[in-house]
């Protein structure tokens, strides 16, 4: 069956790549903040299956649809995309601080042939050394920390050569768990 991904992320790419899945893309069109919930866990899951309501209406045929969302919590508040240069440099000094980042990632996969849908979220902690404010500034002024919850993409050389210390799937902290997605892909299909 059609495998379909509803997502333009770059990382979440690259790993259903990585564990061999052929697939397709369709981006969600959606109002993300206009969705809010208090609880990051619950605002990731209600964003996750809002894009994938959003990408099975554009469908026909019977597919496997995966979407996704993520964010970071530092000490219980939740942070997403920078909206600001001012945000991003912001973000990235806490994360150059020390801050644990923990991302709260959610999972939604259907299959439209049956209806049926799983959903999950996981969770993974990581800790960075210092990074040089040199490398800060490149990474804002180029335009890629908008790309990402809490402005960092751990796959990034220029991140991941600064890992201190993980905690939970590597993958999960990139923005999709390759646990639960192959999990849900095997029981639905």
């Amino acid at each position: 069956m059609k495998i379909i991904l509803g997502s333009s992320s770059a990382p979440r790419q690259k790993i259903l790549k990585d564990l061999g899945y052929d697939f397709e893309i369709i981006k969600p069109d959606l109002d993300e903040k206009s969705i809010r919930r208090d609880k990051p866990q619950d605002l990731v899951l209600v964003l996750a299956n809002a894009k994938a309501d959003n990408v099975i209406s554009k469908i026909k045929e019977g597919a496997i649809v995966i979407t996704a969302d993520s964010v970071v919590v530092i000490n219980g508040k939740i942070i997403e995309k920078p909206v600001s240069k001012e945000e991003a440099y912001k973000f990235l000094a806490g994360i150059s601080a020390g801050e644990p980042q923990t991302l709260v990632s959610a999972l939604v996969v259907t299959n439209t042939a049956t209806g049926k849908r799983l959903s999950g979220v996981d969770e993974g902690t990581v800790i960075f050394f210092e990074i040089p404010e040199d490398i800060i500034k490149d990474f804002v002024e180029g335009g890629e920390a908008f790309n990402h919850a809490g402005a960092f993409a751990i796959q990034n050389p220029i991140f991941y050569d600064r890992i201190k210390e993980i905690k939970g799937e590597f993958e999960t902290i990139a923005g999709l768990s390759k646990t639960l997605v192959q999990k849900f892909i095997k029981e639905l299909s």
